[in-house]
Parts: structure tokens; C-alpha cells; sequence
């Protein structure tokens, strides 16, 4: 996971927690600022070719089955917004139909 938080706010938390929770305090030990200034971008370019994985694993299970992968059973087993489906269900179904020729 991603967040942005003050250094110094980090460093008061610790504190905080330090007394209080001691696994808690050792979680936060292992938190490290990240170096680069894209790394949003990064997450997000991550985040969005795990949900095209996703959707590709998905289908091809679907057509194992003999199914017909449609973008409801797609969410019905993924939990993935239509919306998302949506977005990338046209260009994967492509992939997936023109990698089994």
C-alpha cells in the first residue's frame, strides 16, 4: 500500500505507538519512504495489470469450461467492477482468443 504522510508525523506516530503497542510500533520500523516521484504511477500501472490478470485468468478458466465468458460471470468471480470490466474486457478477450488459435 501507498500513502503519503509527513516524515516528522511518521516519527510522532512512532513515538506514540512506541509505549502503547509494541507490534504495532515494529510494523511501523518497517515503513520506508519511497525515492521517486512517479511511484503513484507506479502502483497504479501495478494495480491495474494485476485486474488485466485478472480478467485474462478468469476468461480462460471460463473457456476451459466450455462457457461463454461474459463481463457478468467475469465479476461474479473476480469481484471487479463492471466499470473496470468494462474498460479492459474487449482488448483481453481479443488476446485470450487470438493466443488459443
Amino acid at each position: 500500500m501507498i500513502i503519503d504522510i509527513d516524515e516528522e508525523l511518521l516519527k510522532e506516530i512512532k513515538k506514540i505507538v512506541k509505549d502503547s503497542n509494541l507490534s504495532i510500533y515494529e510494523q511501523l520500523e518497517q515503513i520506508k519512504p519511497l525515492t521517486t516521484d512517479n511511484t503513484l504511477q507506479q502502483a497504479r500501472k501495478i494495480k491495474t495489470q494485476r485486474v488485466k490478470q485478472s480478467i485474462q485468468e478468469t476468461i480462460k478458466s471460463l473457456l476451459d469450461e466450455d462457457m461463454k465468458p461474459t463481463k457478468y460471470q467475469i465479476h461474479k468471480r473476480t469481484g471487479i467492477a463492471y466499470v473496470t470490466i468494462n474498460k479492459y474486457y474487449d482488448v483481453i478477450i481479443d488476446e485470450v482468443l487470438n493466443g488459443n488459435d
